[in-house]
């Protein structure tokens, strides 16, 4: 009877045993199924990041100096506001034209630019300062005729004769190049545009204004020009864009001149320089770049001339008003070089 009971207290406890494992088997897998989903974190999907659009100035080396530092400047800054990445190159391969790319700026010389234009219609060409292209869609032209050598050298005449007692003037440009040739021409012009026969009013008397070139840009050979011009007893020279360029400081302390310059020669300016008068295609970049980069592109913008560097206290306020007018009156084609910009022969 004692077994039985035994037995039966035995058979009780083991179902009870069943029960509570398969309670806890369930709890169990319900945990290690929680545990198992916590363990697998959501990783977030990225998408691949566009290539920048790209904007490139290629520089022949043609162009002065500080004018190209003046056009580079410009377009890095225009082109980090519409972030962009920008590139300056001596010269452009095919493969760089076959990437991502917006604009592409061409300082002289030409590279084939109408050729280049027709094989990428999808990428905006500036030319700045390069004659004889031809019209283009997606070809926009800054000066076509140039960097404006013709109208500074007129500008230059014009101011040299208003500060000049007895009209005294002269230009020194370099030979052989058609620009500078034109830059000189015009000058003349220019100062004959202010005083007609420009007849002096005491001796020694020689056939102002006057023009000479000199036999390169190398200083021996500029300051051989003006010491030429200054045994004629001129007052006032009028160094051509690419010879103020690289003027010196001993260049431009010679007894009794003064100077007015078609580029800044920087940091050798001094009481004797009378102005700058410059091209300033960073003007027309500024006013062209949201049309190219959206694609509008084309057609062609007058290069824009400045006059800096201006001593106060010999053009005045006065007369660097009218000198002004006459400026505008010469953009506009009111008023005419006599020069051809081109092949710098008189018209």
């Amino acid at each position: 009877m004692r077994f039985a009971n035994n037995h039966a207290l035995k058979i009780t406890l083991l179902g009870i045993l069943i029960l509570l494992t398969a309670c806890g088997g369930s709890g169990d897998n319900e945990q290690a199924s929680a545990t198992h989903t916590l363990d697998q974190p959501m990783i977030p999907t990225t998408s691949p990041t566009a290539a920048p659009n790209l904007v490139y100035l290629v520089s022949g080396g043609e162009a002065a100096e500080m004018m190209a530092s003046r056009v580079e400047d410009l377009i890095a800054t225009l082109s980090t506001a519409a972030e962009a990445e920008f590139i300056v190159l001596t010269e452009i391969s095919d493969s760089d034209l076959e990437q991502n790319v917006k604009i592409v700026f061409y300082l002289p010389p030409d590279p084939g630019l109408n050729d280049l234009a027709a094989r990428y219609p999808d990428v905006q060409f500036v030319a700045i300062g390069i004659q004889g292209l031809s019209d283009a869609g997606n070809l926009t032209r800054i000066g076509p005729d140039g960097m404006g050598a013709d109208q500074i050298g007129f500008i230059a005449g014009v101011i040299s004769a208003v500060v000049t007692p007895d009209w005294r003037v002269g230009a020194i440009s370099v030979l052989n190049s058609t620009e500078e040739s034109a830059s000189n021409l015009a000058f003349q012009n220019g100062a004959k545009f202010y005083c007609g026969l420009c007849r002096q009013a005491y001796p020694p008397f020689h056939s102002y204004p006057l023009g000479i070139e000199a036999s390169s840009a190398e200083i021996s050979a500029v300051q051989d020009a003006i010491n030429a011009l200054s045994n004629l007893d001129v007052d006032t020279i009028f160094l051509s864009p690419e010879l103020s360029a690289e003027a010196s400081v001993e260049m431009l302390e010679a007894p009794g001149l003064s100077f007015i310059g078609g580029e800044s020669p920087g940091d050798v300016l001094g009481e004797k320089w009378i102005a700058t008068v410059r091209a300033a295609p960073e003007l027309a970049i500024a006013e062209i770049w949201d049309h190219v980069w959206m694609g509008d592109g084309g057609g062609m913008v007058s290069m824009p001339l400045i006059i800096d560097d201006i001593n106060p206290e010999r053009l005045t306020l006065g007369r660097e008003a009218w000198v002004l007018e006459v400026l505008q009156d010469l953009i506009d084609g009111y008023i005419e070089t006599g020069v051809d910009p081109i092949t710098g022969i008189a018209r």
